[in-house]
């Protein structure tokens, strides 16, 4: 909740078009108004397609999206969730039916193994929740990667080092601020180094 998960995948999206992939965005996010009309202002910004459902269930969005990625000849889907906290077991088992969904929809569209990436966007200034957070979602879905945001002011990123020696799971990206560039790819070596300065 608050990590910057719209944002983060509005930021990915340009990343990933400005290498040359086609990409898909999905408001799984069906309840609230505002995190879909946020999604439509970052597909519109990144010249992308946007599946959307009003009040529908997410992993029906996050079906039809596979399937329309397929059928449209999109590289990347990108499925934007509601956020929610790891004690919200109602929320955390919706988002295992989608990945299952997500599973049975890649099957079936002949694409394999899907998802291909399960990211989970964090704030980085949330110390040991942010843990706690990466244990309860790896958990629950399998993480494939990180996306730690707000990691834009001085003394930050010590969830990093945390993260590492707990988990093994790759950060692919940082967040150091608000505009579209500043979403950043995470280099290790570089962060360690100005960590330590």
């Amino acid at each position: 909740n608050g990590a910057g998960k719209t944002t983060s995948i509005g930021k990915l999206t340009a990343h990933l078009a400005g290498n040359g992939a086609s990409v898909l965005l999905a408001a799984a996010d069906t309840f609230r108004a505002a995190a879909r009309e946020q999604l439509a202002v970052w597909a519109d910004r990144n010249t992308v397609d946007i599946v959307t459902q009003e009040g529908g269930d997410p992993a029906a969005v996050s079906f039809d999206a596979v399937t329309a990625g397929k059928a449209r000849g999109k590289d990347v889907v990108l499925i934007d969730t509601a956020g929610r906290l790891p004690t919200q077991l109602h929320l955390m088992e919706e988002l295992r039916k989608m990945k299952r969904v997500v599973q049975k929809a890649g099957d079936a569209a002949g694409l394999g193994t899907c998802p291909h990436e399960v990211l989970l966007v964090i704030d980085g200034n949330t110390g040991q929740n942010a843990l706690a957070q990466v244990r309860a979602f790896d958990d629950a879905l399998g993480l494939t990667g990180l996306i730690v945001t707000k990691l834009d002011g001085t003394a930050k990123g010590g969830v990093i080092a945390a993260i590492a020696r707990e988990r093994p799971i790759p950060i692919y990206f940082i967040g150091v601020g608000e505009k579209l560039e500043e979403l950043e790819t995470f280099r290790a070596h570089e962060f360690a180094q100005a960590l330590l300065q």
